[in-house]
């Protein structure tokens, strides 16, 4: 009996041991995966973000050249002594010469400009800029020659990027040049046939090196971007060696050529090394903007939190055993051990369920998952979701303003401890209302789902309710957090299919913080207000507003950007922040023209001012940092002027010094010998100095007239002839005038005291 007892304990003993073992094992494989999985997908999605995020910044720069490029060939199109060379049927001198002289003019100030070109096809001639004009059969650009040929059988693009490597003229010190070449025919009938043709190269080097500003902030060692063209040819690249070279046969290449995405992630090998692959399509030029990230730099610390997990998880698993071994030897506490075991998986998963939640509705958000009704419903369950999927829902989206300062103020742990907070807020407060959801997208934003369940119908009680709630949210942080928040109420959303589609809208209507500025709450009723039809960019506003700076009036320019703001105030944001970019553009490019000198300071001012506005939210923001750009570009070009007034002044002090014994000395030959007008000069040199130009001159010539006198025994009108002084009663004046005495009885005086000094010795 005591045996069959004994076998009957050890049967329990055993099953309850490897019962044990074998629960542990799997509970611990399957948390450990599911941290793995994701910890790595987060990892992915953000270095995905950040990546596309830069390759959008690089396709606008790269269509903002484009945009440039094109205005810039249309401009010459309408350029009068352009108009004249195209047109004309004779090789006459002084029309080449207007050309090519306003060619230059127009081309050089263009640091984006590698040259210029414009044919006549009557002359079957060219000019180029900077250069003179040649046959086409001597023209060193050969290749452009043979397109125009090709430009009458309908294959030349017109007014498209054409990327190439570009022949340089005899004398430069580099034999090629990578560039992006326009060219603008001027077709004579429905045949294709044109008269002459204007032929732009934009240098590929300006299109590279903004590139590399962009990504200077990059976090990814060995990242690299690059841009392609449709058929998979590199058209820009770190290093200009690649230029033109056809990566087509890559695999990852060919996805993304067979891909009708505008965006997307691949993660392929390269040179045998694995590679995260994230690119970005622009429908205007048909280009495709890569960032190549090497996927161990990315996954570095992915793959280190990974053995420091299963090692944990190891040595969890051994104790989980060694427990288990003795809680299995203790017969009578079997149901106080699974119970203890059992509460320690609970508060794990606890623990991680707020995480799980928001990853899971970040995704539902992003249209990452799109589940049936049954699974929503399942993980509504799972992840204690406090809505119903299968009622309506209403989004609405907080973002944090003065986002920069919050970044710089605090650290990455502080600020997830803030929006922690916001969120908690904001559930809150939406929760005396609704059930709600806060979910952290990212960055600056969350976003609110609520379920409608109890909800009216009628919009405008809807949003009269939404607004209350955030005004309340927005008055919490600030008075808690010492934050502002600003807020844009969304749409109703009628299933979960449509959720992606609405935060999308939502996202775009929070745009117009830039108009409305910080703490706004923004609704759909001021799209209505919209109206880009009647929109024009004010070009004429931008050229008197430069023209302005060159002239130093600071106020009358800022007047002017006051002006061009007001209108554009009912564009699209759009619309709005294009005008806000090519006005930023078009300032740094005219920067040189508008101060001479001081180009360092100058290139440091304009380089971090385009640094700046980029990351600005609101119009004000950015009113104050043009204003402070104005007062700087008109700081630098105040002390450029001082410093050529004192150039002018000790110019003609050196020239007085220099030529005193030239009798036709005088303000007026000072004033034609500078090109400068004598009125000018007199009062510039007033007042500087505190005497007039013949002042000065006279002072001169009686200093260097008393040497004479005293030094030498040379007569008086020898002294007056090597001193530029003409003998008439004038001098006499001016002479006792300067030294007290006559003439006479200053040198009566010198003569005494030369006797005495001869006597005493």
């Amino acid at each position: 009996m005591n045996s069959v007892v004994s076998r009957s304990k050890i049967s329990i003993y055993k099953k309850l041991l490897i019962s044990f073992i074998a629960i542990i094992t799997s509970l611990i494989l399957v948390l450990s995966s599911l941290l793995y999985y994701n910890y790595t997908t987060s990892t992915t999605s953000m270095v995905k973000d950040m990546n596309e995020n830069i390759l959008s910044k690089i396709s606008y720069s790269s269509v903002y050249m484009d945009n440039l490029a094109k205005n810039f060939c249309k401009s010459l199109s309408l350029n009068n002594y352009i108009i004249a060379f195209a047109n004309s049927n004779n090789e006459d001198i002084l029309t080449f010469g207007n050309a090519i002289r306003t060619l230059d003019a127009l081309t050089i100030p263009n640091t984006y400009i590698h040259s210029a070109y414009i044919y006549n096809r009557k002359l079957d001639t060219f000019i180029s800029a900077p250069g003179t004009f040649y046959y086409s059969s001597e023209f060193f650009d050969q290749e452009i020659v043979q397109a125009l040929h090709v430009a009458e059988q309908k294959k030349l693009p017109i007014l498209y990027p054409i990327p190439r490597k570009i022949t340089n003229p005899n004398g430069t010190q580099t034999k090629l040049t990578n560039v992006y070449t326009y060219i603008l025919l001027d077709t004579s009938d429905n045949q294709a046939n044109f008269n002459n043709a204007i032929v732009l190269n934009v240098d590929a080097d300006w299109l590279r090196l903004t590139i590399t500003s962009l990504d200077n902030k990059m976090s990814n060692d060995g990242n690299e971007i690059m841009v392609v063209d449709d058929k998979g040819v590199v058209i820009s690249e770190s290093s200009p060696d690649m230029f033109m070279e056809n990566i087509a046969n890559q695999n990852y290449m060919h996805q993304i050529l067979s891909s009708t995405a505008p965006s997307g992630t691949i993660i392929d090998q390269l040179h045998q090394k694995k590679v995260l692959v994230s690119y970005v399509s622009s429908e205007i030029l048909r280009w495709k903007f890569l960032s190549i990230t090497p996927y161990e730099t990315v996954f570095s610390a992915v793959r280190r939190n990974t053995y420091i997990t299963l090692l944990f998880c190891l040595i969890v698993l051994l104790l989980g055993v060694f427990f288990a071994f003795l809680a299995s030897r203790k017969l009578y506490q079997p149901i106080g051990a699974l119970i203890n075991k059992t509460n320690d998986l609970e508060t794990m998963q606890r623990d991680n369920t707020p995480v799980l939640k928001n990853d899971f509705l970040k995704k539902v958000i992003n249209g990452h998952v799109i589940l049936s009704s049954e699974r929503m419903a399942a993980k509504e369950k799972e992840l204690l979701i406090n809505l119903n999927f299968r009622n309506k829902l209403f989004l609405y989206l907080l973002k944090i303003d003065y986002y920069q300062d919050f970044v710089a103020k605090y650290t990455d742990k502080d600020r997830s401890i803030y929006k922690y907070a916001i969120a908690n807020v904001a559930g809150e407060v939406t929760s005396q209302h609704y059930s709600n959801e806060v979910i952290d997208i990212g960055a600056d934003q969350l976003v609110v789902l609520v379920d409608l369940t109890d909800s009216p119908d009628a919009p405008d009680i809807l949003y009269e309710t939404f607004e209350s709630i955030v005004a309340d949210i927005q008055s919490h942080s600030h008075q808690y957090f010492d934050l502002s928040l600003s807020a844009s109420l969304g749409y109703v959303v009628d299933s979960a299919e449509h959720i992606k589609q609405v935060y999308e809208e939502t996202l775009g209507l929070s745009m117009y913080r830039l108009k409305y500025g910080h703490s706004s709450i923004l609704t759909p009723t001021l799209l209505q207000e919209v109206n880009d039809v009647a929109f024009m960019f004010p070009a004429a506003k931008e050229k008197q507003l430069i023209d302005a700076l060159k002239l130093g009036n600071g106020e009358t320019a800022k007047e002017l950007y006051r002006d061009m703001i007001r209108t554009m105030e009912h564009a699209s944001y759009g619309n709005i922040i294009n005008s806000i970019i090519y006005l930023s553009y078009s300032l740094h490019t005219s920067m040189n023209q508008i101060v001479e000198g001081s180009q360092s300071k100058l290139n440091s001012i304009s380089i971090d001012f385009l640094k700046l506005v980029t990351g600005l939210e609101t119009l004000d923001e950015l009113e104050r940092s043009f204003f402070s750009l104005f007062d700087d570009i008109i700081h630098l070009k105040e002390g450029a002027k001082d410093k050529k007034k004192n150039e002018i002044v000790c110019t003609v002090v050196d020239m007085i010094q220099n030529m005193y014994p030239d009798k036709n000395l005088s303000l007026s030959s000072c004033a034609d010998a500078l090109s400068i007008s004598s009125v000018y000069l007199g009062k510039l040199f007033r007042t500087s100095t505190g005497k007039s130009v013949a002042e000065y001159i006279t002072t001169v010539r009686m200093e260097h007239m008393k040497h004479y006198l005293e030094q030498t025994n040379l007569p008086i009108n020898d002294i007056l002839e090597k001193c530029g002084i003409e003998k008439s009663n004038y001098f006499y004046t001016t002479f006792k005038k300067h030294f007290g005495v006559s003439l006479t009885e200053y040198r009566l005086k010198d003569v005494k005291v030369n006797q005495d000094r001869n006597t005493s010795i």
